[in-house]
């Protein structure tokens, strides 16, 4: 009998302790949750703001790629490949079909067409019935999931970056496409034209006109390749103060 009302007391102990416990742990919850709210989106704008009604010169535009690929950065919502291109001229416009279609970019492209239209010179939207002249990359179908990348840069930048990529139209679209990495102890450094090539893919194009003119690699892996979702995830896009680096629309 003893034993047994030991026991019950041993119980009725541990009871009022998990009491306790659970009512500190769950004291002003309210708060907890507004704190951790407010954290989440103070980062979510650093990382992101939502809506573009304007493209600038010198802006990217990307479309994240799968998270499979080998050595890729992590986006969420990637699709196939991804895809990424250079605002060379810019628009203003508060629906973003209309945005897209008044923007022209430039840009590799991975189509069964001829070289002269594999890197290319185009509306951000066009819609036609020739691979060439059709531009679907961003329409309203990858809605939610396009990236609006800028960097801070002088104008007389964006129009050397802009002026680098307009130099490669005409040359091969290819994914075997290498970065050129500027002239080291082993490389020739006689050679001034160390960043051109013959061959591109959509990222590698847009990575390679700001590297040329900047010196600044926007690859935050330096892998081998720069993928789409690279370009998105790198560092110099964050949003400060009142600059917009990486917005989605």
């Amino acid at each position: 009998m003893l034993k047994k009302t030991f026991s019950g007391f041993v119980v009725y102990l541990f009871s009022i302790a998990y009491l306790i416990l659970f009512a500190s742990s769950c004291e002003n919850p309210d708060r907890k949750t507004t704190d951790l709210s407010k954290n989440q989106k103070a980062e979510e704008s650093l990382w992101c703001v939502e809506g573009v009604d304007e493209l600038l010169r010198g802006d990217i535009l990307v479309r994240p790629n799968l998270n499979l690929l080998p050595g890729t950065s992590s986006v969420s919502d990637g699709r196939n490949f991804g895809h990424a291109a250079l605002v060379v001229k810019g628009f203003k416009h508060s629906n973003p079909d209309s945005l897209l279609a008044g923007a022209v970019i430039i840009e590799s492209i991975a189509k069964d067409v001829s070289k002269e239209f594999q890197v290319r010179e185009i509306q951000a939207l066009a819609h036609h019935k020739l691979d060439a002249f059709n531009n679907v990359n961003f329409d309203i179908t990858k809605t939610g999931n396009r990236y609006r990348l800028r960097l801070q840069l002088t104008e007389e930048q964006i129009d050397a970056i802009a002026g680098f990529a307009m130099q490669q139209k005409g040359d091969f679209s290819s994914w075997n496409a290498s970065k050129r990495l500027p002239p080291s102890s082993r490389v020739d450094e006689i050679s001034t034209e160390w960043a051109d090539n013959s061959h591109w893919y959509c990222s590698l194009l847009v990575w390679q006109s700001v590297l040329a003119v900047t010196g600044t690699d926007l690859d935050p892996n330096k892998g081998y390749m720069v993928y789409p979702n690279d370009l998105i995830h790198s560092p110099y896009f964050f949003n400060k103060g009142t600059h917009v680096g990486r917005a989605r629309f």
